[in-house]
């Protein structure tokens, strides 16, 4: 019978005393938390204490802009359309030129009506003459009564038909004058209705121009609106309330401003909205009539109230519930149901569910656990830590 042979000999006590020293370079090297039984130390988050404050109160509307004045340019004389002289969808001032008709005809009736004043006029001294003469000789006996009367109607018809002539001239250049059609108005004129040479009549239209800068901006809010019954949602021209776009800038990124300065009389049955309207300045023409837009204006001032950041507010398990988390006297996490109001610029205000002095946790809202414990940190400090990590 064989010996029993044991299972290591002394030949594998080298091997084993090569593992040994790896083993225990492992172990030194595993966290702190594994070689504790895996207990983890509480996250940090920013916490800060709730304190009243005053804040103003903002709203946005959508809303779409239109032409502070449109302008539909219509020939007011009829003949050959012989120029355009302006760059279509170009800004033109008021009186630049835009057109020209065919003025030829028309200055040959300002020559005739000229002509026709001159005649009257002529005929106008010579009744004045007759009036003179007459009269003398009625003073004097030499006259009679009829002859009189017959100078003095003379002269009357000469001097009627001076007026005539005048107005006929006057009637004449003006006709002339619309030969040149002009810019009526500051604006961008569009494409053109007729081109040059053909022959257009009176009435018919050749361009229109929509004044942009500044440009109007229409908007509604809903009946029952929190905030109907504010002023900012009541404006008037008296009572102007002052708006901006949001998420627009100008050129030099500077923030489009204006004023409300209307509203609707009558409620829209279609949407149950009122209608409101502003004008706004448009430095270099960035907006254009019929773009879709929100507009913000501040409706209404609140004083000593809970405002916290958006960062703090979750979304509870209940629909359409929403969270925050606060701190007890052990630094542990509670989960607190509230109620928001509106925006303001310092931050959602609180309606219920939070008290001044509670501690109430900012952000990191993932690592919190209901009942667990955390650590609180300065969002001050916060802030800078992630500064510094290039955050």
């Amino acid at each position: 019978m064989s010996p029993i042979r044991a299972p290591f000999s002394l030949r594998s006590r080298p091997f084993m005393v090569a593992i040994a020293p790896a083993v225990l370079l492992m172990v030194a090297s595993l966290p702190a938390q594994a070689q504790s039984g895996g207990k983890q130390p509480p996250p940090k988050v920013p916490v800060i204490q709730i304190e009243p404050a005053s804040a103003s109160v903002y709203k946005e509307f959508t809303g779409r802009t239109e032409a502070n004045r449109h302008v539909e340019v219509r020939a007011q004389v009829g003949g050959i359309l012989e120029s355009r002289d302006y760059v279509e969808g170009e800004r033109v001032e008021k009186g630049d030129a835009l057109f020209r008709i065919d003025e030829r005809p028309y200055r040959a009736s300002v020559n005739k009506a000229g002509a026709d004043l001159a005649s009257a006029r002529a005929t106008l001294a010579a009744a004045e003459r007759d009036w003179r003469r007459n009269s003398s000789l009625f003073d004097r006996g030499v006259a009679s009564e009829k002859q009189r009367d017959d100078a003095r109607s003379a002269l009357e018809t000469a001097q009627a038909a001076v007026k005539v002539a005048e107005a006929q001239l006057e009637s004449a250049q003006i006709d002339l004058d619309y030969t040149s059609v002009a810019a009526p108005i500051p604006g961008i004129a569009g494409r053109r209705a007729v081109d040059p040479g053909n022959l257009v009549g009176v009435g018919d239209r050749l361009v229109s121009i929509e004044e942009i800068d500044p440009i109007q901006v229409t908007l509604s809010y809903p009946v029952d609106d929190p905030f109907a019954d504010r002023p900012a949602l009541n404006p008037s021209t008296e009572r102007k309330t002052p708006a901006e776009i949001a998420n627009i800038t100008g050129p030099e990124g500077e923030t489009i401003t204006g004023e409300l300065d209307y509203r609707s009389a009558s409620i829209d049955r279609g949407t149950n909205s009122i209608e409101l309207r502003g004008v706004f300045d448009n430095p270099g023409d960035v907006l254009r009539p019929n773009r879709y837009l929100r507009v913000r204006l501040k409706v209404d001032e609140v004083s000593d109230a809970v405002i916290i950041p958006e960062s703090a507010i979750g979304t509870g398990a209940e629909p359409n519930s929403t969270v925050v988390y606060v701190l007890d006297d052990e630094d542990k996490a509670e989960q607190r149901r509230v109620e928001l109001g509106p925006m303001s610029d310092k931050g959602r205000i609180v309606e219920s569910g939070l008290e001044p002095g509670e501690r109430l946790i900012v952000d990191g809202l993932l690592k919190v656990r209901p009942g667990k414990p955390v650590d609180p940190q300065d969002p001050k400090d916060d802030r800078d830590r992630k500064d510094d990590n290039g955050a």
